[in-house]
């Protein structure tokens, strides 16, 4: 039996009578056309032949024909010598170019088309085989076009680029360089990559006619654009859609520049959304990207184009559907706002992963698939659809996103919008106790997961084939022997068995779990029934996650117990109860979760009312539900004060809550906490970033504070009189802020920094000196503010420190600042601004101190004083045992010096950089080349992240303190902030601050080099 090379070799010298037999034997369907075209491609006899190695190795690929005829047209378009020169001189370009062009006249196209691409491919690029993350590849495509700023010039030339990337990847896909999932993610980081660049040319566009959107409080609007389907789970195709949703936060309108034209921040982005999509989907003489679908946003093909995130979430949680959330489990941010991606992943959680369902989602999904698989056999060839046909790609997708569903709201673990990563995710599901709970066993999951990377290569190979989208295996028997050659089999045969017992085993797992006695689980309920002290009770409430079964036992008896009170209130409890265990299950502290849902029903006291509010309302039950779970600080606001609780049932429409208007310190008092559980509802649900928090914190203590001096200021007036100077004009006064109250960077439970400056000497109408007068008001501000209960003040800062009168004027203050002011001062002051009395005057003091703060260059000296005086603020001695994120070496305060010592250093020359937020600061410290930008954005993420925790502990805990707590509290806390355990969250602590202690450490010593 001859080889395929002396075949070959026959088939090329042999005349033309005797060349057929030989050529048949390879495989060639049709010899009489394949020896037609191996004489036109002949050329003159000094030419460069085909070489029999290439003839041979056509054989091997099942589709010699096609194959061939690929050949002869790159040939005609590289030239016959050099193209087959290079195949006889390299066997592995020879191999790969054989194996690509004929399997897939798709590709064959692309470099008949870019010629030039050729060598690139196969000889230049190494990621034809070595995996090509995300950053990398914008990279490349950055510097492809970085040289080109036209419109219309630069996405053409991202046009070229991204088919060369696509034939990269389709080349892998065709030579088994690369597994599925690698090339799924890649096909998803290029769409990635593509869909961010041409969102950036787009807005820039858009710029330029309309201006920049700016947000309440001048900060930037924000876009997100949102991957679903296969694109959001990073396992695109080669012909899939991509599924997309455009989110937009921030009130406001357009600034243009000149003669622009204002718009609507609404209005702005859906002219964006729309351009985007135009751009994505318009066919230019260098192709098109991709297909878009918008018809899984919310409201479908009939609703707005681009959704703002508060409209986002009340379309979900008062409308959206089991398909929604089954759907939004792949939701992935993939261009716009990292930011506003993470908070519209935290909003969407709750609705995709629900504690409860009020029925289980076997059903529904069931019908979808029986509906699905009724429709394709409808279809022509509709039995051989890999994808939708029983024991497909969609059977495996709906069995781990119903898995999901059902696991993902109590364990978080198995949630993941990747297929492959949710099948091993599911796999070993822990339990609240810490028990083992498979939601798959390790036989089930390797079957899925073997059938899906089958499933999946099949797909790719059939679409790369001819750039269209195929789901059906062929029934023609050389295209399927050829497949099954590509997929690495023998034969045909083996290839199709391989196929049919992958399709039984996963309609096997599918029927069990769909088609099983799907009854409910025993209801809950029974835990009312039993007697407290019931060990079973006990034993079950341990098992959910509470630590003291019997105690719960109780509270739950309890709160039956208060709903009988009205007619219906015990049924409403009863519906209410599997929902409240399971969310409670999942929370940082289920005990006091349950504690603190007693004590605020008790509180509300109308608990049958309460119970069908919370039963009415999905919204309300969820969010009342999560602050009993996760924060102690908003739950006793509600239990101090628990008619709050009707305002939480309108959440879906607020806003910043308005100002306090003048009136007495309880309705002041009563404005602040309504506030309050505002702006911590929006924390907790995840419609606000940690900075948007601060801000309206901040905000909110400028409001109160504004609110107590009105209410200081006019009985003090009526007693003394107003203070005026030796001319007789009122004499002015200015409350200035300082620390994280001066930077708009309050935490809940803040005390505010301040210090108190008056215009002048004098005296009032009634001959009070106007010293005594300003201290008196100063003392009875501080005082006010404590006796509601609204905040602490810490006013160590102003001039001598706490021995000092209270206020002070501002000759005095001036005189203080040049002679015998410390050098600490400088930096704390870099972040002072006026809070309250009057603005000019403010302005005055302000100025003063700005002399002061940047009265000389920052010398080697100087900083290290202040590395010295950072050293004295460490915690000492038995302080050290536990964790300062704050004052401890590598803490929060570190950063803060940092930002500080390199504004004062630079924002002597440099106004710009005169800044009271950290944040800010390291921004525009980087942003402007004083700061290395590594270092600068680690700080910045360290700082978010120890902020995050600082929040983290303020929320939990009565007691403000920046120490991590110990034992249960510990636990407590890692779990609220979602560490996997009290090991890793504690190492993760220690790393950041390590890493920003050496960052720190490095700026001073630099500094004082």
């Amino acid at each position: 039996m001859p080889t395929a090379l002396e075949l070959a070799r026959r088939a090329l010298t042999a005349d033309a009578a005797k060349a057929l037999d030989p050529l048949a034997q390879l495989g060639f369907v049709d010899p009489v056309q394949a020896l037609g075209t191996l004489d036109r491609i002949g050329g003159p006899p000094q030419s460069a032949p085909l070489p029999a190695l290439a003839l041979a190795e056509l054989a091997g690929t099942g589709r010699p024909d096609e194959g061939l005829r690929q050949l002869v047209r790159l040939a005609v378009a590289y030239g016959p010598q050099g193209l087959f020169s290079h195949l006889e001189a390299d066997p592995i370009l020879r191999q790969r170019l054989v194996q690509v062009v004929s399997h897939s006249t798709f590709l064959a196209d692309i470099l008949v088309r870019d010629f030039e691409f050729l060598l690139w491919l196969l000889v230049e690029t190494p990621h034809l085989v070595e995996p090509l993350d995300r950053r990398t590849l914008r990279q490349i495509l950055r510097t492809d076009i970085g040289h080109v700023s036209e419109f219309d010039e630069r996405l053409e030339g991202l046009r070229r680029v991204h088919r060369r990337e696509f034939l990269r990847i389709g080349a892998a896909e065709i030579l088994g360089t690369k597994p599925v999932a690698q090339i799924g993610k890649e096909l998803a980081d290029l769409a990635d990559v593509v869909v961010e660049l041409a969102l950036e040319t787009c807005q820039q566009d858009l710029w330029q006619e309309h201006g920049h959107p700016l947000a309440e409080r001048g900060r930037p609007a924000r876009f997100l654009v949102v991957g679903l389907g296969k694109y959001g789970g990073q396992e695109l195709n080669y012909s899939s859609d991509i599924d997309l949703i455009f989110v937009w936060d921030g009130e406001g309108e357009t600034q243009p520049e000149g003669e622009g034209t204002p718009l609507e921040n609404s209005e702005f982005f859906r002219r964006l959304g729309q351009r985007l999509v135009h751009v994505l989907t318009e066919a230019t003489k260098e192709g098109f990207f991709y297909r878009v679908d918008m018809r899984l946003r919310p409201e479908g093909a009939s609703g707005t184009l681009t959704h703002s995130l508060r409209a986002s979430w009340r379309y979900y949680e008062t409308r959206g559907e089991l398909w929604e959330r089954q759907m939004l489990i792949k939701a992935r941010r993939v261009a716009g706002s990292r930011t506003l991606g993470e908070q519209y992943a935290a909003m969407l959680r709750p609705f995709i992963y629900p504690a409860h369902f009020h029925s289980a989602p076997h059903e529904e999904i069931r019908r979808i698939k029986e509906r699905i698989e009724a429709s394709i056999r409808e279809r022509p060839r509709g039995e051989n659809n890999i994808k939708l046909q029983a024991g497909g790609i969609r059977d495996i997708e709906f069995i781990v996103q119903c898995l999901q569903l059902l696991y993902g709201g109590i364990q978080p673990q198995a949630r993941s919008h990747n297929t492959l990563a949710a099948i091993d995710r599911l796999a070993e599901v822990i339990t609240p106790k810490g028990a083992v709970k498979a939601a798959l066993t390790a036989a089930e999951a390797s079957a899925l997961k073997n059938a899906y990377e089958f499933f999946r290569r099949v797909e790719n190979l059939l679409q790369i084939a001819s750039g269209r989208p195929d789901y059906a295996v062929p029934e023609d028997a050389q295209a399927l022997r050829a497949l099954a050659l590509v997929m690495g089999y023998e034969d045909a045969r083996a290839f199709s068995a391989a196929l049919a017992e992958h399709r039984l085993r996963v309609r096997r797992l599918f029927a069990a779990l769909f088609y099983r006695d799907t009854a409910a689980p025993r209801s809950p309920t029974w835990l009312l029934e039993v007697e407290n002290g019931s060990a079973a009770a006990k034993a079950d409430l341990v098992e959910r996650g509470f630590v003291d079964g019997a105690a719960a036992h109780r509270r739950l008896q309890r709160l039956v117990a208060m709903g009988v009170l009205l007619s219906g209130g015990r049924a409403h409890f009863e519906a209410l109860l599997p929902e409240l265990l399971n969310s409670l299950a999942a929370a940082p502290d289920p005990d006091q979760g349950l504690l603190r849902f007693t004590q605020i029903v008790e509180a509300y006291g109308a608990p049958g009312a309460l119970y069908s509010l919370l039963q009415e309302h999905t919204g309300f039950r969820t969010l009342l539900i999560a602050i009993c779970g996760s924060s102690r600080f908003l739950a006793d606001l509600l239990r101090r004060d628990p008619a709050l609780l009707d305002s939480l049932v309108g959440q879906a429409g607020w806003g910043l809550e308005s100002g306090p208007a003048r009136g007495d310190l309880c309705a002041i008092a009563r404005m602040q906490n309504k506030s309050l559980l505002r702006i911590g509802a929006d924390d907790l649900m995840g419609l606000a970033t940690e900075e948007e928090t601060f801000l309206r914190l901040t905000e909110l203590g400028e409001d109160v504070l504004q609110a107590v001096y009105r209410l200081a200021w006019g009985p003090l007036v009526r007693r003394w009189g107003k203070p005026r100077n030796r001319q007789g004009r009122d004499v002015r006064f200015a409350v200035l802020a300082a620390g994280k109250f001066g930077g708009r960077e309050v935490d809940f439970g803040s005390d505010l920094d301040l210090f108190f400056v008056y215009e002048g000497d004098g005296k009032t109408r009634r001959g009070v000196p106007n010293s005594v007068f300003f201290t008196e008001f100063s003392q009875r501000l501080i005082a006010l503010l404590a006796e509601g209960g609204l905040y602490s003040v810490d006013a160590r800062l102003r001039p001598e420190g706490a021995s000092a009168p209270m206020a002070i004027s501002l000759v005095g203050y001036r005189r203080y600042l040049a002679q015998r002011a410390a050098t600490w001062e400088r930096m704390a002051l870099s972040r002072a601004r006026q809070v309250a009395g009057d603005a000019e005057f403010g302005s005055r003091v302000l100025r003063s101190i700005e002399r002061f703060v940047y009265s000389r260059e920052v010398d080697a000296a100087l900083v290290a004083q202040m590395q010295e005086m950072r050293q004295r603020m460490e915690p000492q001695g038995k302080r050290q045992t536990r964790i300062n994120i704050k004052r401890g070496p590598g803490g929060i305060v570190d950063i803060e010096f940092v930002a500080q010592v390199l504004v004062l250093k630079w924002g002597y020359r440099d106004r710009d950089l005169r800044v009271g937020s950290t944040r800010l600061a390291l921004q525009l410290l980087v942003e402007q080349g004083y700061l290395d930008s590594e270092r600068g954005h680690f700080l910045l993420d360290a700082y978010e992240y120890l902020r995050a925790v600082e929040k983290g502990m303020r929320l939990a805990s009565e007691r403000a303190s920046d120490a991590l707590p110990t034992g249960r509290e510990l636990e407590i806390l890692s779990r609220a902030l979602g560490a996997k355990d009290v090991a890793s969250f504690q190492d993760e602590v220690e790393i950041w601050m390590r890493q920003t202690r050496r960052i720190f450490s490095t700026v001073f010593a630099e500094l004082t080099d």
